[in-house]
């Protein structure tokens, strides 16, 4: 049969079971030609996209689209995951390099993670102002985030101590 899996090992019995596709699996899958877009806010400034499939100029108005409605909620740090986009169009470079330029005017940063061998040559033929960041995988990209996330300090006021702001203690059984 050959939509079942068998295990077997020692000491234990055998297992058949029918391998079903629903559209659970199918989710998943991206046709050709098709780009799916998942996204996550990681924190209030920052966003992660994970693109998998065609990154075409077809598919460009749609990064683009996304792109615009992170940055419309105070983004100011991307991370772009390409690791499962093949091919990736001159017009999505062209969208990602426009976004390089507003979340540095925010003083944030675009992270590209996992790009194809062929996309870094091409992202460094955009001006040092105007290319994203490179990094090999997601992790990456955040340790890259990490290190060049200014720490921002919560300013609280300074309090005063004295007699009246130290909590009272009493002595056991004086009641």
């Amino acid at each position: 049969m050959a939509d079942t899996v068998v295990v077997e090992g020692p000491g234990q019995r055998v297992i058949r079971r029918k391998i079903v596709f629903t559209s659970q699996s199918l989710r998943s899958v991206v046709r050709p030609g098709d780009l799916a877009v998942r996204e996550q806010r990681l924190d209030d400034v920052v966003h992660q996209m994970d693109l998998k499939g065609s990154l075409d100029d077809g598919n460009a108005p749609e990064l683009e689209r996304r792109i615009d409605a992170a940055l419309a909620g105070g983004v100011r740090w991307l991370i772009v995951d390409l690791a499962e986009a093949n091919p990736v169009g001159d017009q999505a470079l062209n969208a990602l390099s426009n976004a390089v330029r507003e979340l540095r005017s925010r003083r944030g940063e675009l992270i590209l993670a996992g790009a194809a061998p062929d996309v870094g040559p091409r992202i460094n033929a955009y001006e040092v102002a105007h290319r994203p960041a490179l990094a090999a995988n997601v992790d990456q990209a955040i340790m890259i985030l990490k290190m060049l996330r200014p720490k921002t300090a919560v300013p609280r006021p300074k309090q005063r101590i004295t007699s009246l702001t130290l909590p009272r203690i009493e002595p056991r059984g004086s009641a």
